[in-house]
């Protein structure tokens, strides 16, 4: 008879395991985390707009600092305000787009942001 596999995984009780612990991942585990949970441009957007939670943006801005396609900016732009994840401000004869506090995930999104992608 040949060897037996091992596994990283620990049990807990029969049937039920818990997956290893992976704090001190390094930096490209994040990256690709940021990669299976948002599309290159939804993590740019989403990247600067919540990477920087404070700070209000226009589209044009958006475009500028995260190099995608003006409308696939617009797009993701769209739906972040549809979902109530953006607030939008008009001032003088531009609409500027900011996180809002006020939606129900806004701190978890910082926090991915902060820990995947960064600041766009």
């Amino acid at each position: 008879m040949g060897k037996r596999a091992t596994s990283s995984i620990k049990h807990i009780q029969p049937g039920v395991a818990e997956a290893p612990a992976h704090y001190g991942m390094p930096a490209a585990a994040f990256s690709g985390l940021a990669d299976a949970l948002f599309t290159t441009t939804q993590q740019r957007v989403l990247g600067a707009l919540y990477g920087q939670p404070q700070r209000s943006f226009t589209v044009s801005e958006l475009i500028a600092s995260t190099g995608a396609g003006s409308g696939a900016v617009q797009r993701e732009v769209a739906k972040l305000v549809a979902s109530g994840l953006l607030t939008i401000q008009t001032v003088g004869n531009q609409k500027r787009h900011q996180a809002n506090p006020a939606a129900p995930i806004h701190d978890e999104l910082v926090a991915i942001m902060q820990k995947t992608v960064g600041l766009a």
